[in-house]
């Protein structure tokens, strides 16, 4: 849900397209992702009692935890990209 909903989505969305390169075919690739990422976010929200229904108990678990493990991954990607750009920014001695 972070990465959907609330100031997630939005911390990502910067922290992420703050290190993208600026040129059309880049553009139009992450319009495209980000058009099919909404149809499937609106296809599981819309369908998400029966997909629990059908996922189970042990499922739904093990679903949080990949989603979770998924949203660990993207804040180190975050701040690896963040120290990156303040480490090459230091003076060389």
């Amino acid at each position: 849900m972070p990465v959907t909903t609330g100031p997630g989505t939005i911390s990502v969305s910067i922290a992420l397209g703050a290190i993208l390169p600026r040129n059309m075919p880049v553009m139009l690739g992450a319009l495209a992702a980000s058009l099919l990422i909404s149809g499937a976010i609106y296809l599981c929200y819309r369908y998400a009692d029966r997909i629990e229904s059908r996922l189970g108990r042990a499922g739904s678990e093990a679903l949080s935890s990949l989603f979770a493990f998924i949203l660990i991954c993207i804040g180190v990607q975050i701040l690896w990209n963040g120290f990156s750009e303040l480490w090459e920014s230091l003076p060389v001695k």
